[in-house]
Parts: structure tokens; C-alpha cells; sequence
């Protein structure tokens, strides 16, 4: 495994940044940041790694022949890691572990005594304060259930409350009262289930519809984040304020929200049509002040280099709220790349809401492409990546601007209301 090893590490430590917004290298998917902005996540599907702006990537575990299992998380002060590897003293079976950063030891966390013949538990959310775990543990050789490695005791399954069906577990409150995940229906639907004290029941909308999958709670357990299984909206629940439903101006889009900050103030997610690659999507941030904004939009307000990345899928936030993580697309560079944007010192819930709601689609297009604002759209001019203006359209109707008279490629759009100007990575077909 040598030769990979190094592979892997030459991507990682070849990441670029810009103190803002950081490329981890190809396809490196992030899936949590701590506080001190200490990304984790995998590399290729087949490895977990640790990046710092100053120490760049580190390979920290190698997934079993299948690939990654469960996700990986770090705690708020960066100190612990959990993921799913091979056991080497059980017969090199994957089992959810803690991997401390001090002196790189690992920690097997143990199962309910099954396993499907090539892996047993797999860890999937944790606590920031890094003493609570969850995830997943196999009852038999085809069926599993949520568990919790609460403060260092032993595996303690959750049940399913389908006999026949699986359950798991995704992200636990600070002090592990709290627990979210899924429930398998009798159909194998997933359903957002909730354990309070281990006592699990369904997630519920104000209409008392079941909520799709829950994926991420806040620290004090009252917030819960996933997507609506009927309509392919993203949620966020609140267990006294009810929920609220995210989607996207474009119809052929499903919504997700994938993560969520320890307050439960700001939210990350993604919007793609299901049909096609999840990269061509477009990732925003939320804040209940704010509503739900575009991630690019957001950070070209700032000021801050994109560094060519569209951050189609964020799916990592530090505790705090300061960092965002996940994978993109580079078009410039026809890549996949893992990506870091460092918030400002406190996350301003006016300058969310203060951009101009702009959504453009389909993207990629082939030949007529459609803007939406909730701003008056004055023109729109075409760029080539090279910075040449190759097209200008002063006046537009129904909101479509044919595109056919262009070359597949990758272009700008930047499109002009009476509020500003925004620009949007467009690839053409």
C-alpha cells in the first residue's frame, strides 16, 4: 500500500489556498471541520485523511476493500477522530474508531457481536466535545441498528423499531441525550427518526408528515437537519418552532441539508437533479435571518478567490460555524476538488440576506439557459474563461438567453439587476 499512500498524500499536500478558501486536491470529499479549522474526510473513497492549513493532508486510516464506511468527524478542539477501518486483531473486519491526533493511537469502539463477513459497526456522527459517538452496528447478516458509544462505555444498540427493517444513527447532541438518524419503513423507505434517551420516534413535519432521513443535530438537541423524502425538499426542524422546508427556483432540483452548525443558527446543503452528476449542482448556506443563499454568491460577496471551484456539495461545518467544507467542480480544470472556506470572524446574518437571490439553470446548458431573480434583470453578458466577452443580451424575455450560437466550453455569466451584478460558472453542452 505504499505506492497509494503516497499518491493520496501527494494530492492532499499539493492543496492550494488563499487563506479564504483553501483546494484540497482532487476528489477529496470533506465531511467535518473542527473549530481550529482541521478538516477531515476521505480521498478517492478509500482513505481518511486530515488537513491543516499549516500541516497540509495527512493519511490517518485506510478503508477496508469495499471503501469508506460510515463518515468521519472531528472533535471541536481537533484532538479526536472517528471512522470505520479495518481491525487487524478481528480478522481485518471494519469496526467504527477513535483515532487520537496527540499520539495517532487508535481506539476500536467495538459491535453488537454480528457482521455481514467483511465489516461490523461503522461510525457515522459524534459530539464536538468528542465523548459521544453513533452509528451503525449489524443485528444479523443482513439486518443493522443504530448505536451510541456514550462517554466510553461499551456498544449500546438503539433498535429498530421495524422489526424486519434496519435503523442508524448520524449525529448526537452534546450530551448524548439526543440521537438522529433514520428508520427503515416497511417498504425500506427511510424515515427521520429521533432517540431521546433511547426511546425512538419519527420526525414530523407541522402536518404530521414523516420527515425523510435527519442527518445533523444542534448541540442542545432541538435542531435537526435532513430531506423530505415525497417532495425532495430539505428541512430543518425544530422541536418548538416546527420546520421549514429549503428547495431550489430550479423544478428539476431535489434539496438536501447536510450539516449544521452547534447552535443550530447556520445550515449547509445542496440543491441537483438526481439524473445527473451531484457535482453539477449548487451548494448555499442558510441562516434563519438570511434564508437559504447560494455558496458561491456568498463568498464572492466577501471578496474571497473561489479558487475555479463551484462548491456544489458542502457537507462539512466546524461547531462554530467559521469553517465550511466539502467537494466541487472545477470546469477550468475538468476535476473534482475538496475544498475549506474560513468564515468571517462572526457569520453576519444582514450580509446573507443582503444578496440578491439569483438562480440559473439548466446548467450545464445546451441551448437556451433561464435566470431567475427576485431582482429586475437588466442585461447579461457571456465571458470566456480567458476574460473575452463573446456574447450580451440587453433586453430579455421570460427570462431565457439562447445560447446556441456558443461553443461547448466553460463560460461566465455575468447577469446585471437594478440591485447589482453577479456572475455564475456556466459549462456549455
Amino acid at each position: 500500500m505504499e505506492k497509494f499512500y503516497s499518491l493520496v498524500l501527494g494530492v492532499c499536500s499539493l492543496a492550494l489556498t488563499n487563506a479564504q478558501v483553501s483546494d484540497l486536491g482532487s476528489y477529496v470529499q470533506v465531511s467535518d471541520i473542527s473549530n481550529t479549522g482541521v478538516a477531515v474526510g476521505n480521498v478517492y473513497g478509500s482513505a481518511f485523511f486530515m488537513w491543516s492549513e499549516n500541516n497540509s493532508g495527512t493519511i490517518i486510516g485506510e478503508a477496508g476493500a469495499n471503501g469508506v464506511s460510515g463518515n468521519c468527524n472531528i472533535s471541536a478542539d481537533g484532538s479526536v477522530i472517528s471512522m470505520s477501518i479495518p481491525n487487524p486483531a478481528n480478522q481485518d473486519k471494519e469496526e467504527a474508531v477513535l483515532y487520537k491526533v496527540a499520539d495517532q493511537s487508535l481506539q476500536f469502539l467495538g459491535y453488537l457481536g454480528f457482521s455481514t463477513g467483511i465489516d461490523t459497526s461503522s461510525a457515522w456522527g459524534m459530539s464536538s466535545d468528542g465523548k459521544n459517538f453513533v452509528g451503525f452496528a449489524w443485528t444479523s447478516a443482513s439486518k443493522g441498528e443504530a448505536v451510541i458509544w456514550k462517554n466510553g462505555a461499551p456498544t449500546a444498540g438503539l433498535g429498530s423499531t421495524v422489526p424486519t427493517r434496519s435503523s442508524r444513527a448520524d449525529a448526537v447532541s452534546a450530551d448524548g441525550s439526543v440521537v438522529v438518524g433514520w428508520q427503515d419503513a416497511i417498504n425500506g423507505v427511510r424515515q427521520g427518526a429521533i432517540w431521546i434517551n433511547g426511546v425512538q420516534q419519527l420526525l414530523k413535519d407541522n402536518n404530521g408528515n414523516i420527515l425523510g432521513a435527519a442527518v445533523a443535530v444542534s448541540a442542545d438537541g432541538k435542531t435537526v437537519v435532513g430531506i423530505k423524502n415525497e417532495t425532495g425538499e430539505g428541512y430543518i426542524w425544530n422541536q418548538t418552532e416546527g420546520t421549514i422546508f429549503l428547495s431550489s427556483d430550479n423544478p428539476d432540483y431535489i434539496t438536501s441539508v447536510s450539516a449544521l452548525s452547534d447552535d443550530g443558527k447556520v445550515a449547509i446543503g445542496l440543491s441537483f437533479d438526481p439524473t445527473e452528476s451531484i457535482l453539477l449542482g449548487e451548494g448555499f448556506i442558510w441562516t434563519k435571518e438570511g434564508g437559504k443563499v447560494n455558496l458561491n454568491d456568498y463568498v464572492t460577496s466577501l471578496g474571497y478567490n473561489d479558487l475555479d471551484i463551484v462548491f456544489s456539495v458542502p457537507t462539512g461545518i466546524s461547531p462554530d460555524g467559521k469553517f465550511i467544507g466539502g467537494i466541487g467542480a472545477n470546469f477550468v480544470e475538468n476535476d473534482a476538488k475538496g475544498f475549506l472556506i474560513k468564515l468571517p470572524g462572526v457569520l453576519a446574518s444582514q450580509e446573507v440576506k443582503s444578496i440578491n437571490k439569483i438562480s440559473v439553470y439548466p446548467n450545464p446548458v445546451i441551448d437556451f439557459v433561464t435566470i431567475k431573480s427576485s431582482d429586475k434583470i437588466e442585461s447579461a453578458e457571456v465571458y470566456s474563461t480567458a476574460g473575452q466577452l463573446v456574447f450580451t443580451l440587453k433586453n430579455i424575455f421570460n427570462d431565457k438567453i439562447n445560447l446556441t450560437s456558443l461553443t461547448k466550453g466553460i463560460y461566465i455569466l455575468k447577469v446585471k439587476t437594478d440591485k447589482g451584478v453577479q456572475t455564475v460558472k456556466i459549462m456549455k453542452n
